[in-house]
């Protein structure tokens, strides 16, 4: 039966009999909500999906405390982690909200729960709080480890909490574990199918590029090079598909892509690379300015090397362009 069917019929049953029918009707709300396939326009119906399961599973609680609270906790954690328009702040409180519920679950549902809140949690922090990410994000892979054997999303989710820890501990000056971690992340996908590669493209992307990221820190430019060539020319293809939400992991890559040819003394190819950043940072500021505002810093990094690029090669008048760029642009996000 079609999702969508069997949440109208659910609906109906529901009304004449809340006790029997509401936790199915809320469990197949969190299911549309957490659609994979769905595209960034239906946003909205994901976000009225899960508000729906959140509100039908409060008053499960209420009428008979002590049994749905893990399934209210599954619903927040599909409610905060919708790309919508919901302010951090209140994703963040319906995370910890839903750490609360399962924070001393013992059974493989519950933990499974805390595991996907506090990774949650640490996604929407690592950019502004990494050190309290870092924490969550070890406690998650913790909590996973518990639940063991997993299915294939659940790999999915371990890989994704991985990948936060490289990154925190990377911001953390700490790149020997950062590379470690991401490493794990992304032999995970390794191992995985293709299809489930594809179905979760963006954080086996934002894995890969966290490992080149690594690499070309430790000074293995080659290495890093390789890594992301293998994956460029199917994340620009997607990202003409979905470009809100790959054009900032193409971005990065393509960061990474830029230093690499600027230490292996190639300075127009990086040059390109860092022009194309620019582009993709540039394009998503304009397009989502509150969610993407952060991407300015990298505009500024990027202008201020392509501006040391070409005073290397010898063109000094785009290497004036370049920096006054870069400062104009330091000034107007201050």
């Amino acid at each position: 039966m079609l999702l969508a069917v069997r949440v109208t019929l659910l609906r109906q049953l529901t009304r004449i009999d809340l006790a029997r029918f509401g936790p199915m009707l809320a469990e197949a709300l969190v299911t549309r909500s957490q659609q994979v396939k769905i595209r960034r326009s239906f946003a909205s119906r994901r976000t009225a999906a899960a508000d729906e399961a959140v509100a039908l599973y409060r008053r499960l609680v209420q009428d008979r405390p002590g049994r749905y609270e893990v399934g209210l906790a599954r619903a927040l954690v599909a409610q905060g982690s919708i790309l919508d328009d919901r302010t951090v702040e209140s994703a963040l409180a319906q995370g910890r909200e839903a750490i609360g519920y399962v924070e001393n679950a013992t059974d493989r549902d519950g933990l499974v729960v805390l595991a996907a809140a506090r990774l949650m949690v640490a996604v929407r922090l690592c950019p502004d709080a990494p050190r309290d990410a870092l924490s969550l994000a070890e406690k998650a892979q913790e909590t996973w480890l518990r639940c063991a054997p997993l299915d294939a999303h659940e790999q999915v989710s371990v890989a994704r909490s991985l990948t936060v820890l490289g990154y925190c501990r990377a911001v953390l000056d700490s790149p020997v574990e950062a590379r470690a971690a991401r490493e794990e992340a992304v032999e995970i996908f390794r191992r995985l199918s293709g299809w489930t590669r594809r179905n979760y493209w963006h954080v086996h992307f934002e894995a890969v590029v966290g490992l080149a990221d690594s690499l070309a820190t430790q000074g293995r430019w080659a290495e890093a090079l390789a890594l992301a060539a293998d994956v460029r020319e199917e994340l620009t293809f997607v990202t003409r598909l979905r470009p809100l939400r790959a054009r900032p992991i193409l971005g990065g890559l393509l960061f990474v892509i830029a230093r690499c040819h600027g230490r292996l003394g190639e300075p127009e190819a990086a040059v390109t690379a860092f022009r194309e950043a620019v582009g993709h940072y540039r394009w998503l500021a304009e397009h989502d300015p509150i969610r993407y505002r952060a991407l300015h810093h990298r505009v500024v990094v990027a202008l201020r090397t392509q501006a040391s690029l070409f005073k290397s090669l010898g063109r000094y008048e785009e290497a004036a362009w370049a920096a006054a760029e870069a400062e104009a642009e330091a000034i107007d996000h201050r």
